[in-house]
């Protein structure tokens, strides 16, 4: 396994920032993984919301897994086998020629080619957990690869439980105008003091702003709190 690789990449992981930097840090993944593609699930089964980021794979099939994986034979059997927390080959999953498998197949080889799938499943909190998944179109993953993939989702984890937020869904968080003003400064990537000058208050005005909205948030630090907010700068509600 490539250590250095990997404590590299989980430098670089704990400054992504947005959605699109997801998909950059994924594309980071190939080499360590030696894989054609990566898929990474992040999933929100209490709100039934979930988010799919990848590299290596084709736009169309990144669109058929986001419509389509309530419908993975491979999860469900993975699921049914008690696999949670294993990295697995997939296609062993599907050896039972039944119907179901058989017209899942049908859909999703066109979009999914790869002859030899590594996947992982991992909790996060009650409700919530993390897929991930690698592919090959040529040789078998060697066993090593497993425990890489492994590896890979224990890093995972922590910047995962950040991405997504404290796990109860806070809607009714009655932001201020202004704690409204200055999250909305925050996710621009302004700090403390650019945003006492933006708004002419002082810094210690601004300090107390950012205090509140972490109490309101249930956040430990601003990087979680705007890990929490990057994907929903529109829901801020004002009192």
């Amino acid at each position: 396994m490539r250590w250095h690789g990997l404590a590299q990449w989980s430098e670089q992981l704990v400054q992504v920032r947005h959605p699109v930097e997801v998909h950059h840090a994924l594309n980071r993944l190939l080499p360590l993984l030696e894989a054609d593609g990566v898929l990474l699930f992040l999933s929100d089964h209490s709100t039934h919301q979930q988010q799919v980021y990848s590299a290596g794979i084709s736009p169309q099939a990144h669109r058929f897994m986001q419509q389509h994986s309530n419908e993975d034979q491979y999860l469900k059997c993975y699921l049914e086998q008690g696999l949670v927390g294993q990295s697995v080959p997939l296609q062993p999953l599907l050896d039972n020629d039944d119907e179901a498998r058989v017209n899942f197949l049908e859909r999703f080889t066109p979009y999914f080619p790869y002859q030899h799938s590594l996947g992982l499943v991992l909790p996060l909190s009650p409700g919530r957990s993390i897929g991930l998944s690698c592919h090959r179109n040529q040789r078998h993953f060697p066993p090593s690869s497993e425990c890489t993939l492994g590896a890979i989702g224990a890093t995972l984890l922590p910047w995962a439980h950040l991405w997504l937020g404290p796990s109860e869904a806070r809607r009714d968080l009655a932001l201020t105008l202004a704690e409204t003003q200055v999250l909305r400064l925050l996710l621009q990537g302004l700090d403390g003091s650019e945003i006492a000058h933006r708004r002419g208050v002082s810094k210690e005005t601004v300090k107390s702003q950012i205090k509140a909205l972490l109490h309101k948030t249930d956040c430990r630090h601003q990087n979680q709190l705007i890990c929490l907010f990057h994907s929903q700068r529109t829901g801020f509600e004002t009192a």
